[in-house]
């Protein structure tokens, strides 16, 4: 079985849960280590030691801006040296964190990013992210994603009132694109204590808008213009042939009371599609139709990351 990590971003852990200096954040084969500097700031770094390969996130220790190794107490640079004759080194990984989530880029070359840093940078400010749900799934990493571009899902798993108008495209900066609606006959929001107009108690037709920009990160923009509610959806493989599942959700100021709300949907819906995803046979060869024309597209928009460090496991 060939397991692959590939360029891109992923929505890598939440900062409430890296405790400690040295914490490892693997994704799938890559090993790396999250090292917390003086002023809480996170940085990302390859975790094998250049010595003998130890994992420098297994124990190893932050000494004088350097990791010093488990094994032989080896101090290792962090990020690449400043001249030739420096000390060994581990690489370092972009590190984007907004609210809660940490977003990590394992980059090939400059066109990996499709404009999720910029976006990132607009939550931050706007919508900043707290943590959802995160859940082990025993299927592929890179399913989780594929949800939000088959829409005949939505009805029959989710049992979604109604969704209508959703067709997909790619955007500016080459990330792939889910638009449409989702009309319900009232807003889920009443009784939540944010007031809603007496217009959106009548009719609530939110606009889904979501954005792949690798194939382990979606944002997903959902509500009408004056209540627009965020979802970030991650999956990490795990090294096995599985993953790990992360979804984060943001509001906007004033808006707070909805997160309980958000949260548990967030976890419904994911469950749901776990029952799904650890049932399907991936020896069965798909027999897309027309009404999956967005998941192919989706499938094709995966071919254009590159595969990092490809290993057989076992």
């Amino acid at each position: 079985m060939t397991v692959n990590v590939h360029s891109g971003w992923y929505l890598a852990a939440f900062a409430s849960e890296l405790d400690g200096e040295a914490v490892p954040l693997d994704i799938g084969t890559r090993r790396l280590v999250a090292v917390r500097g003086e002023g809480g700031g996170l940085r990302v770094y390859d975790a094998d030691c250049p010595h003998r390969g130890a994992h420098l996130g297994q124990g190893g220790r932050v000494e004088r801006g350097c990791l010093v190794c488990p094994f032989h107490g080896r101090r290792i640079g962090l990020g690449e040296p400043e001249g030739e004759g420096s000390r060994p080194w581990v690489r370092e990984h972009e590190v984007v964190v907004c609210g809660d989530a940490v977003f990590v880029r394992l980059t090939d070359g400059p066109d990996d990013d499709r404009g999720l840093r910029a976006t990132l940078k607009e939550l931050a400010a706007a919508k900043p992210l707290v943590k959802a749900v995160e859940r082990p799934v025993a299927a592929a990493a890179d399913l989780i994603v594929e949800n939000a571009f088959d829409t005949d899902h939505f009805t029959a798993l989710h049992k979604v009132y109604r969704v209508r108008g959703m067709h997909h495209h790619t955007g500016a900066h080459g990330e792939l694109v889910m638009d449409g609606e989702f009309p319900m006959p009232a807003s889920p929001w009443r009784g939540s204590g944010a007031g809603p107009s007496p217009a959106a108690a009548r009719a609530y037709v939110p606009r889904f808008h979501a954005r792949a920009f690798s194939p382990g990160v979606v944002v997903t923009e959902f509500g009408p213009r004056h209540e627009v509610h965020v979802i970030v959806t991650g999956a990490v493989p795990d090294g096995r042939g599985g993953c790990v599942a992360r979804v984060a959700v943001g509001v906007g100021e004033g808006r707070e009371n909805q997160l309980p709300m958000l949260i548990a949907g967030s976890e419904r819906a994911l469950a749901e599609d776990i029952a799904v995803w650890e049932h399907l046979n991936p020896r069965v060869t798909p027999r897309y139709d027309t009404a999956d024309a967005a998941v192919v597209a989706y499938r094709e928009f995966c071919a254009g990351f590159t595969d990092l460090d490809p290993l057989e496991a076992p």
